[in-house]
């Protein structure tokens, strides 16, 4: 039996679910299990949480008691909601699984468009982990402890931003376990609870994750599908709210795929300069340009009084198996050396000698992976256009996502649906620092192009039952779910 470790109310818990009821003949009962569902497997209600009441929760609702009811059951009967009596009802999960990426039991079988990960690229990465075999007879006799980073890996890195223009030196970098371990180094120096932080809307998954965890108050930017980001209201923003920190995603943005210009770049930083605000920069993506190259690094405008902090990973660009990424200051990083102590004292050694070989050698292998998701970007608007009608896409010019906006607000219920069939999605409310966006949804192109186009189709179809207008037939119901294996 799970122990609470926390609750949410029948209001918060309301404002999650969004627009989760179905336009069709489908229960409402079933809606409701599914979306509660979703906001679990999605993380933005943890395991453990109690629930509210059934009564609570219908008058948030604004449904009949026996609706909650029939969604509770059915949350107990998958196993997604322990009970006992006297107590209060306890989400869950019915066995114990990894995180995510999933590759055993029933999720080996998923269609995963909730992960923007490529695959590792031929070769490169077995050859890294050779040349990290051929440099550790000299690291054996150490302690094997380097908080700040190898150094071979600091000066690849400090190499790398030089020749975007960048002017960078190996001790203004400090290695980390990745962007997000990066992110939360970062919250720890800069952030206390109750402070506001400016992000986009939408933004990365992860960040809105990291906020929630350092009880931040994530203040939001909205992003044009066209324009971008709208620099005037972020000053307005800044001047009104005060923030502690900006966090911002130039260079083709997770999930939209935009990139901020040179002129929006130096306007950027004069806006942090001015305001003393610490500035975040996340580069995850900087390499992933297929429409057209990243212009230099926005700490390259940065006027005198600017604090910019950039952020990068070798995830997005090499493979996120490495789990490496970095952290890029004006000064020796060291206050965020001292917080890194809390959680690790140095990254795996083998793994920045893996990355450092690969960094070195994108060249031999990036414009290769480039073409590629560009075919499979193509594969996936085709798809789009054909199985998803009427929904529309925002042009952005790199990353690995698209960022689509579905004909009717139903990307909770559509995303349930799709897992009933398959496929694991990621509805727009999880981009969303206050939820929301349930006209948006996400679909990464990283999978072989069968895999998702198959994927894409699955989608459509779930989308079609959410609104209640379901064309296709059981027996192609069927087939369609015999061939959802990735």
């Amino acid at each position: 039996m799970i122990t609470a470790t926390g609750s949410i109310s029948a209001h918060t818990l309301a404002k999650r679910l969004g627009a989760w009821r179905p336009d069709g003949p489908r229960p409402a009962y079933l809606a409701l299990a599914d979306a509660v569902r979703v906001l679990l497997l999605d993380g933005r209600v943890a395991v453990g949480t109690a629930v509210p009441s059934e009564r609570t929760l219908a008058q948030a609702l604004d449904v009949s008691r026996t609706t909650v009811a029939g969604a509770y059951s059915t949350l107990r009967e998958s196993g997604h909601l322990n009970s006992r009596q006297g107590a209060r009802s306890v989400l869950s999960l019915p066995v114990a699984v990894p995180a995510e990426p999933f590759e055993i039991g029933a999720e080996a079988d998923m269609c995963k468009l909730n992960i923007a990960a490529p695959a590792a690229p031929d070769q490169v990465v077995h050859d890294g982990y050779r040349h990290a075999l051929e440099c550790a007879p000299t690291y054996l006799t150490g302690t094997g402890l380097y908080p700040n980073g190898l150094r071979a890996l600091t000066e690849t890195i400090a190499r790398r931003y030089c020749e975007r223009g960048l002017p960078t030196t190996p001790e203004q970098i400090l290695v980390t376990s990745g962007a997000q371990h990066a992110l939360r180094l970062v919250l720890d120096i800069h952030v206390s609870p109750g402070d506001r932080v400016v992000v986009e809307q939408p933004t990365h998954h992860g960040t809105i994750l990291a906020l929630a965890r350092h009880r931040a108050r994530p203040v939001a930017l909205p992003l044009d599908s066209e324009s971008g980001w709208d620099l005037d209201h972020l000053e307005s923003i800044v001047r009104l709210q005060r923030p502690s920190l900006i966090f911002m995603i130039p260079d083709f943005h997770n999930p939209t795929g935009l990139l901020l210009d040179v002129e929006g770049r130096r306007r950027l930083a004069e806006i942090a300069a001015r305001h003393r605000v610490p500035l975040v920069i996340d580069e995850t993506m900087v390499e992933i340009g297929l429409d057209e190259d990243a212009p230099p690094p926005v700490a390259a405008f940065a006027p005198r009084g600017a604090q910019v902090i950039t952020l990068g990973s070798a995830s997005k660009t090499v493979w996120a198996g490495l789990r490496v990424g970095w952290i890029r200051t004006e000064t020796p990083p060291d206050p965020y050396v001292l917080a890194r102590y809390e959680l690790d004292l140095g990254g795996a050694v083998m793994e920045q000698f893996a990355a450092q070989y690969a960094l070195d050698h994108l060249d031999d292998f990036l414009p290769a992976r480039l073409d590629g998701l560009r075919l499979a970007r193509a594969a996936a608007l085709a798809s789009i256009d054909e199985y998803l009608p009427g929904a529309t896409t925002v042009r952005g010019v790199g990353g690995l996502t698209l960022w689509v906006h579905l004909p009717r607000p139903v990307a909770t219920v559509t995303a349930a649906a799709a897992a009933g069939l398959g496929v694991r999605l990621t509805p727009g409310s999880s981009f969303g620092p206050d939820g929301g966006l349930e006209s948006h949804i996400r679909i990464p192109y990283t999978l072989p192009i069968d895999h998702l186009v198959t994927g894409i189709r699955t989608v459509g179809l779930a989308y079609r039952r959410s609104v209640g207008v379901d064309a296709v037939t059981a027996s192609a119901d069927v087939d369609l779910a015999g061939r959802l294996v990735v």
